[in-house]
């Protein structure tokens, strides 16, 4: 096997993937033609090209542009089973996945239906295909603070079946520290706690999602680079990095693939895990992510095999089940030494 065979054939963890951003744009087209069409989206070219992004606000106006096609709990449970089926046919076993139900509520579609046909989407799909989902409740900066209380008393029923929480969109706008409360009470309510931060705001925003959030994991964390500090801190603690590197580089985070930082944290020992964040929207999937980190970015195979015990380690799994995920792992790796010899 050739080395891109290997990354595509291994199977693969990821830990910050947006269920509505990995929609695939077969299951999309449908919808949009099923309500009447959009006079600039003839055929899945045209579709394909909604998604090239000028920057971060562009890429909010995309997103919420395709959430409006979403528009009953039937389209909402097969967007969330489609896409977990893709999931799995990338060789991804295991993944924890934002999902933002409060996109989608409308009278006629009520927080409850949208909530569950995810869950409905989201196992149905996980009975058909050798993949484990962990859910993760996206908060949404966006939304205010003012009404996040309601929203984690509205998703708390739903314990069992969401096994986090998380904030994402615009940080600089809407800075972690104002939902400092209430990421303190989803704690206590029993809910892992995850935040967006050091994407699109600078170091200080890392700082406060882990200061003031207790979060467990940063989302993109990549702007650590601005303090040396942070980064003694990120290593020492081995606080784990959900790194996007398409994403970075797609919404203009970092001009050139040079610029971006992974390669330095992996380097100097900081817990990186690889991701793809929007993987339709950016159009690239985990797959392309390993393949251009062995291409431009120069990490041998065992490095990305140690992303992925990275990634193992960094999840939410219980210990039981992360003792599943390292055997399938290391087996794999196994087999591909006995096959290829050393790698």
């Amino acid at each position: 096997m050739n080395p891109l065979e290997i990354i595509r054939s291994m199977p693969k963890v990821e830990l910050h993937l947006h269920l509505e951003g990995a929609f695939t744009l077969e299951s999309l087209y449908r919808l949009i033609n099923k309500y009447g069409g959009d006079p600039d989206v003839k055929n899945l070219e045209d579709l394909k090209r909604k998604f090239i992004f000028t920057d971060f606000h562009h890429f909010i106006e995309t997103w919420y542009w395709k959430s409006k096609y979403y528009r009953e709990a039937a389209d909402i449970e097969d967007m969330a089973y489609s896409t977990i089926l893709d999931l799995s046919q990338k060789n991804i076993i295991y993944a924890e996945v934002f999902f933002s139900p409060w996109d989608f509520v409308k009278p006629e579609m009520p927080f409850k239906s949208v909530t569950e046909a995810v869950i409905s989407g989201v196992r149905r799909a996980e009975s058909e295909c050798p993949i484990r989902i962990g859910l993760i409740a996206d908060l949404i900066r966006d939304q205010g603070y003012q009404t996040v209380d309601k929203r984690l008393d509205e998703i708390t029923p739903y314990r069992n079946e969401v096994i986090g929480v998380g904030l994402g969109g615009s940080e600089k706008e809407f800075p972690a520290e104002w939902f400092t409360e209430v990421f303190h009470e989803a704690k206590r309510r029993g809910f892992h706690v995850v935040a967006h931060a050091g994407e699109v705001a600078g170091a200080d925003s890392i700082w406060s999602a882990l200061k003031n959030l207790q979060a467990e994991r940063i989302g993109h964390g990549v702007r650590a680079t601005e303090d040396p500090a942070l980064i003694d801190y990120l290593k020492s603690k081995q606080i784990p990095l959900e790194v996007c590197v398409n994403s970075n580089l797609k919404l203009k985070i970092f001009s050139t693939p040079a610029d971006h930082p992974v390669r330095r944290f992996f380097d100097e020992g900081l817990l990186v895990t690889i991701n793809s964040d929007d993987p339709t929207m950016f159009g690239m999937d985990l797959n392309d992510e390993f393949i251009l980190l062995f291409n431009e970015y120069k990490f041998t195979l065992p490095e990305i095999r140690q992303l992925t015990s990275n990634a193992i380690r960094a999840s939410f799994a219980n210990d039981r089940y992360k003792a599943h995920l390292t055997q399938a792992h290391e087996k794999y790796w196994k087999q591909i030494t006995l096959l290829n010899g050393r790698i």
